[in-house]
């Protein structure tokens, strides 16, 4: 059984907060400055507001402040032997039956009373990982399954859904046709998104190698995502063709670039495929294992094509598909 659950950090009472600093720093000094800082307010449309409660919004230190003050509930768990995992004021809770779970919901709550903060209802529940999923800091976690071939249990990781739309938002703000630009200041646009992006979904496989290195195995299979990885750097390709058109950009100008802005075009003026941005990081692969692998999936995908048609009593190059790729050819030409 696993709870979920988050904690606002709106309300941490200062006091209380001094108090716990207290523990771990000696210089009164340096408590003023914390003091002062907890103090000191914000401006909100040219008018000062005055704080009670809470840690300095935006401010470079609140994520430690935080971090120390709720250490406080990491202790209180760690002593009645809740296993638990905490990000900021995101944390699950683990115990194997329900009524085990129940009690460390109980320890957990009655602990952040004394601390004088509140759980988020809306974003606590229990799950039972061996029929449900749920989600962790931007990650699915697949309830217990086991393979077929020999019946070991596994469960998957993987982005969450959500993940891939804000993938492509992200893109799509920094691809606008409206704006001019070379090839080398088109790919600074996109590529630390790209790298950002693949570096945060690595986590999970950073975090294995990790335990690998004190003798802990998993069970977790997360090597799972490869089609969603290819369809986005194809989305990237996409948005570049038409930004890179100068002369009236569009779909249909951008789709008829393929032919020349293909994917060794754009690896070859410095794009960064995510799919070989997370596998290469993995195992090792360079850009020319990247290019190969993409010529030989895209002849396969070719000959299936054409053993489909054929099936089915149909020409493969039809009229209409012949016309498309001679406009092609054609019009990247122009470019």
């Amino acid at each position: 059984m696993i709870a979920i659950s988050k904690v606002f950090f709106d309300n941490i009472p200062h006091k209380k907060l001094m108090k716990v600093l207290n523990k771990y720093i000696a210089d009164g000094t340096t408590l003023d400055i914390v003091w002062s800082w907890l103090k000191a307010g914000y401006m909100e449309e040219g008018k000062y507001n005055q704080v009670n409660s809470g840690t300095p919004q935006g401010g470079v230190i609140s994520p430690l402040l935080a971090n120390i003050y709720l250490n406080e509930l990491d202790w209180e768990l760690d002593l009645n032997n809740i296993r638990f995992v905490r990000y900021a004021d995101d944390f699950l809770l683990f115990a194997k039956t329900e009524e085990d779970i129940k009690k460390a919901e109980q320890i957990t709550k009655a602990k952040l009373k004394e601390l004088g903060l509140e759980i988020s209802i809306e974003k606590t529940k229990i799950v039972n990982f061996n029929d449900e999923d749920f989600d962790f800091l931007g990650f699915t976690f697949e309830h217990w399954r086991k393979r077929k071939k020999d019946g070991k249990p596994y469960y998957i990781a993987k982005p969450k859904d959500s993940t891939w739309k804000d993938f492509r938002q992200k893109i799509k703000m920094k691809t606008r046709k409206t704006l001019t630009f070379s090839k080398e200041e088109w790919m600074k646009r996109v590529n630390p998104i790209i790298r950002g992006k693949v570096n945060y979904f690595l986590t999970l496989w950073e975090a294995l190698e990790e335990n690998k290195r004190y003798g802990l195995k998993s069970s977790c299979y997360f090597n799972t995502f490869g089609k969603e990885l290819l369809a986005i750097d194809a989305y990237i390709r996409k948005r570049l063709r038409v930004a890179m058109l100068h002369k009236h950009p569009d779909q249909r100008k951008g789709w008829a670039m393929t032919t020349k802005w293909n994917i060794e075009y754009f690896a070859m003026i410095g794009l960064v495929p995510s799919f070989l941005q997370y596998y290469g990081k993995q195992y090792g692969y360079q850009l020319y294992d990247y290019l190969q692998y993409m010529k030989d999936k895209q002849k396969k995908k070719y000959k299936r094509a054409v053993e489909r048609a054929k099936e089915k009593g149909e020409n493969y190059f039809s009229p209409e598909r012949t016309r498309k790729m001679n406009y092609a050819q054609r019009i990247a030409t122009y470019k």
